[in-house]
Order: structure tokens, then sequence, then C-alpha cells
């Protein structure tokens, strides 16, 4: 596995993905906080460590779901690593968020908020890839509804030298 790259203090984007979808929202939101001003490291959590969040003022993770279960490398991230005093944002890709993703948001990321004490700037559930009626993998993704997302969430955050913490929901 390959060192994550560090750089000046900015802004992490972390992911886990299997189908792709948590991927490709992970680049639409690092596109849209660099188009904004901020400096940001994309790492896939599968293939890249993460030993030192202390170049990051902010911290964002996606993930995806499964067979119901959250994919246990995002789980992982936040049981190891401290993120107190950072800024943080989560992000999830799941089939269940196509019909409802406020249901998506309450079932699998409000549980992973409460059990590492998390105060995100924001969270949301996003569309991601499900299996359709014939068995076949339907992409079902919302890359405009992520980049208004970012947006927000590059608004709440401000630069990274003068943004304020705002724990919103």
């Amino acid at each position: 596995m390959e060192e994550a790259p560090t750089m000046e203090p900015g802004t992490l984007v972390a992911y886990v993905s299997a189908g792709g979808a948590t991927e490709a929202y992970a680049r639409v939101i690092a596109d849209v906080l660099r188009s904004r001003g901020h400096t940001v490291d994309m790492v896939d959590l599968r293939r890249q460590r993460v030993r030192d969040l202390s170049p990051y003022a902010n911290v964002v993770i996606g993930t995806g779901v499964r067979f119901s279960m959250v994919y246990r490398r995002g789980k992982r991230f936040l049981r190891r690593r401290d993120l107190k005093g950072k800024r943080v944002a989560l992000y999830l890709s799941s089939g269940m968020a196509v019909e409802d993703p406020e249901k998506a948001r309450v079932r699998y990321l409000d549980p992973l908020v409460r059990r590492h004490g998390l105060s995100p700037v924001m969270y949301a559930a996003f569309p991601g890839k499900m299996f359709g009626k014939e068995g076949t993998l339907e992409d079902q993704t919302d890359t405009e509804a992520v980049r208004q997302w970012a947006g927000e969430l590059a608004a709440r955050l401000g630069t990274a030298r003068t943004s304020t913490w705002m724990a919103l929901r």
C-alpha cells in the first residue's frame, strides 16, 4: 500500500469505493472544493494509508454500502483517526438513497456520527449503483446533487485560512 501524499494545510477527501460511485463522487467534491480555492488531497482508502491528519483542517470521508453494510475500511478510518479539531463532512453512496436519501442517511450515517462522537459540518447520502430487476448493476448516481452539496460544503468551510467551525445538520 502506498503512502498518501501530504501538502500544505487543506482538505483531505478520503473514500472507499467498490462499484465506483463513491469514487466518482469524491472526484466531484474534490473538483468543486479546488475550484473554490481549497488545497485538496484525494485518498482511496483501499490503496493508500493516511498516517497523519495534521496537514488537514478539513476531512471529507466517503463510503458506500453493500448488502446493507457500510464498507469496513470507511468505518475503520473513523475508528482509528483522531478527528478532534477537524471540520468533518461525511457522504455515502447507497442503493437505498435512490428511493430515499434521508432514510439512507439516518440508517447508515447517523449511527457512525453517534458512535464516533462527530459533529459534521455536513453529511448526506447519495444514490449509488444497485442491482436492477434483471440482476444487472444499474448506475443511479446523481453527480449534480453531489456538485450542489460540495458547493454548499465549500461555502461552509470557507477557505483554509479564514473558515470558522459550523456544526450544522
